[in-house]
């Protein structure tokens, strides 16, 4: 009798040890084979759409090569410039899946990408097995429920935004870690505060990591958190033990955001002013969706296989572009959730209360923006977490087995697709007015793509809850494991289907195997049509037209001063922009002749001055006979009080002939400097011709600097023989963390054109060393070493106290 107990328990543990080894494999494998239709039908690389194709992969490698070559501060292929940590912390730089591709040449990050998106999902599957084994009493149900959440609607969504998944990947068990700290006791058998030992150690150092992987979903982690908290332990505790509770898990959080200040201040220096930053929700919009289509978006979201960025169908409004609405359950959808509540409905379950919590949140914007800094644009990007413990009430549903609840939740989550069905259906009303049926939908084909796979699912469900009687344990695991092979697949497909094979084709042959080869010898920058955004990024051509969101604040403002140019996610100067294009030493200009349909530059109404020079790579090659090199200077300034009285954008070609000066630097330089004032009336009196223009092109190029030669550091300039004391102006983000040496002499770097940089020097010719610091790094450092110090001090004691006891 013994000897059998020994062997069960034995049995119980083994299949505990395997279980996660299990789940995570088979995840990894899953993921896998539903991409392998596209990989077969399209080979590798692995190829997407929209941010994955021009943001992703790019992003990727340009990092990559960064690292591989010690180019870790200042980039000088980003937009006008930008540090490693301001523009890349948000995408990858705190990605451990990233740095794995460090190991790699640089040629495999395209064919290693959907194998990290694999370990991706096979991570989010184990850490939500972890979390949700506690709430089951088998293995089998705990890797239900992690692969319900690693393969739910959000995640398929988002595969287009790839370094999302990062952070996803590993919330469950950072939720894993905060249950485990409050499990704690309170108070030892003598009242005294009881100091948690390994608990509290884990939870600070996945704070660490978390909040490295990605800021912007850790600060909507911690919202989660403490409504977690308040839901599921606050409303039941004492006063008393929620004052120990909640700053056991304050304490704990803020020693390890502090372990993590190395990497969070600069990050967050780097953005600082960013104008996506300060686009608050105000009025109205705090209370009321902007479309009343919203709200029934939400609920589509849970019923159906998911819209796919960029591509909404039924219910869609531009509002939800780029949301990531999604939160379906695979097969499941809404069954096992409604099933718990049922089944829950004279009990307390916080589970119960808080999805009715996250629900509120979701249906009411200000409450919903609260995740995403209040930002006024609608994302919803944080439904993974109720989508979380919607897998975990799935989970514990299904192992209670064929139940009447779940056979109403069943029913339910059937008839709820149903209806968004009939409203397909519905008939509507076309431009003229006539009478039309299957209209209701934007993207008609992913709409009937994702219906036709939901209907499959919703089939698997009605097996599973009313046909199974032998094996429905393995019968339903199958299913599951089926169901969400086809959850990612079809959003996949439906990705895939936009851009033709001939799109993926060029896409591969024109920025990953082959490159534009222009003259860089002296430093320069080049631009590609919209066709071929970031192309020039992977070639490793400095560019003026990047699509990148975390870009310095001083390139926003630049634009916005300068030209009136509104920057948001990407900078693209209007086609007619000489002047800008001049002082920023845009040289080239790469006109995608295999794939442009509206090729401007080809048909002459390109930007003045640019005449073709090459063909190379399908590229038809422009250079601009006003280019100016890095590093020139002025006759005449103007005070940007005076500059503001001008429409910025009709006075383009002035930018070559006057530097655009705050009134306090103008004060200050007017008695040192031999430029000249000019006032908006001087302005009004002419209007520069174009000739003109080129005549100022020309006399700014023959001051600007004999050499430039930029590093990660910053950069060296030999400036030409000056006649007399002036500004140099370099297009470089005007960062502070820019220090600068004239001959070796520290020397002021003033603002000019609203972000850029203009050094003062003195007649004559001189060596100008401008070194980077990444702004915040000091502080950074200072904030991590105190919190390891506190960290430290915590063990010491808890030693102290163990040793005394």
């Amino acid at each position: 009798m013994l000897l059998t107990k020994e062997l069960t328990i034995k049995e119980n543990t083994s299949k505990r040890v395997y279980a996660p080894i299990i789940v995570f494999a088979s995840s990894f494998l899953m993921y896998l084979i539903a991409i392998l239709p596209i990989l077969v039908q399209r080979g590798l690389p692995f190829f997407y759409y929209g941010d994955y194709n021009v943001q992703q992969i790019p992003f990727y490698i340009v990092a990559h090569r960064a690292v591989r070559s010690g180019e870790l501060f200042w980039n000088w292929n980003i937009d006008l410039g930008g540090s490693m940590a301001g523009d890349f912390s948000f995408y990858l730089w705190g990605s451990p899946f990233f740095w794995l591709t460090v190991l790699f040449p640089e040629g495999a990050i395209p064919y290693l990408m959907p194998v990290l998106m694999a370990l991706k999902y096979a991570f989010a599957a184990l850490c939500a097995y972890i979390y949700i084994r506690k709430y089951v009493k088998r293995d089998v149900y705990a890797m239900i429920g992690g692969y319900l959440f690693a393969f739910s609607g959000f995640n398929a969504c988002n595969i287009v935004f790839n370094h999302f998944t990062d952070s996803v990947a590993f919330f469950p068990l950072y939720l894993h870690f905060f249950d485990k700290l409050m499990e704690e006791k309170t108070f030892d058998e003598d009242g005294n505060l009881f100091l948690p030992k390994k608990s509290l150690i884990r939870f600070i150092l996945m704070t660490t990591f978390m909040s490295i992987v990605n800021y912007y979903f850790f600060f909507g982690q911690v919202l989660f958190l403490l409504i977690y908290y308040v839901v599921k332990i606050g409303i039941k505790n004492h006063i008393r033990e929620n004052l120990v509770l909640f700053n056991r898990a304050l304490l704990g959080g803020i020693i390890g955001v502090l372990i993590a200040g190395f990497f969070l201040v600069p990050a967050f220096v780097g953005v600082s002013g960013n104008t996506r930053l300060d686009n608050f929700i105000s009025g109205y919009d705090m209370l009321i969706y902007p479309s009343e289509k919203l709200i029934w978006d939400i609920f589509k979201s849970m019923a159906m296989l998911p819209d796919i960025i960029g591509k909404g169908t039924l219910f869609y409004t531009s509002t939800v572009k780029n949301a990531s609405l999604a939160a379906y359950i695979p097969m499941f959808g809404l069954s096992g959730v409604v099933a718990f509540m049922l089944f829950e409905d004279k009990k307390k379950s916080w589970q119960k209360h808080l999805l009715i919590v996250c629900l509120v949140i979701a249906l009411i914007p200000v409450f919903n923006s609260a995740f995403s800094f209040f930002n006024s644009s609608y994302y919803a990007r944080w439904f993974y977490m109720p989508v979380l413990i919607m897998s975990q009430m799935t989970a514990v549903t299904v192992e209670r087995g064929r139940t009447k609840e779940f056979k109403k939740g069943t029913i339910f989550a059937v008839l709820f697709f149903l209806l968004f069905v009939l409203i397909y259906f519905l008939p509507s009303t076309d431009e003229d007015g006539k009478r039309v049926f299957f209209k209701m939908s934007d993207n008609n084909a992913i709409f009937i793509r994702d219906l036709i796979g939901t209907a499959v699912l919703c089939i698997f469900l009605i097996v599973t809850t009313f046909f199974i009687n032998k094996k429905r344990k393995i019968i339903t695991f199958f299913l599951v494991v089926i169901s969400c092979i086809i959850a990612t697949y079809i959003p996949v497909k439906n990705g895939s289907s936009i851009i033709s094979d001939r799109g993926k084709e060029m896409w591969q042959e024109q920025m990953l195997e082959n490159t534009v080869t222009v003259d860089l010898s002296d430093f320069c920058r080049g631009e590609v049509d919209s066709t071929s955004t970031n192309y020039d990024m992977v070639w490793g051509i400095p560019s003026v037209h990047c699509f990148l969101s975390t870009v310095p604040s001083q390139i926003f403002t630049f634009l916005e001063g300068t030209g009136n140019i509104k920057r948001t996610v990407e900078t693209n100067i209007p086609v007619e922009r000489a002047g800008l294009r001049a002082i920023i030493s845009a040289k080239y200009y790469f006109e995608n002749a295999e794939i442009s349909k509206n090729r401007t530059y080809y048909n002459g109404e390109g930007t003045d001055g640019y005449q073709y020079l090459d063909t190379q790579n399908g590229f038809d090659i422009f250079e601009n006979l006003n280019f100016i090199p890095m590093g020139f200077t002025y006759d005449y300034y103007i005070t940007e009080s005076e500059w503001s009285d001008v429409e910025a954008k009709e006075r383009d070609y002035d930018l070559a002939r006057l530097l655009i000066l705050p009134n306090k630097v103008a004060m200050e330089v007017e008695k040192t400097v031999a430029m000249k004032e000019i006032t908006a009336e001087d302005l009004f009196e002419e209007n520069i011709s174009y000739l003109k223009f080129t005549q100022e092109c020309e006399k700014r190029r023959q001051t600007s600097c004999s050499s430039f030669e930029p590093d990660t550091h910053g950069f060296t300039a030999r400036t030409a023989k000056l006649k007399d004391d002036t500004l140099v102006f370099f297009s470089v983000p005007n960062r502070k963390g820019f220090k600068c040496r004239v001959d070796g002499k520290k020397t002021q770097i003033y603002t000019a054109d609203y972000g850029l940089m203009a050094i003062p020097v003195s007649r004559g010719e001189h060596v100008i060393r401008v070194d980077y610091r990444p702004e915040g790094l000091f502080a950074g450092i200072l904030m991590t070493g105190f919190g390891l110090l506190l960290l430290a001090l915590y063990c010491c004691m808890l030693k102290i106290i163990k040793k005394n006891d």
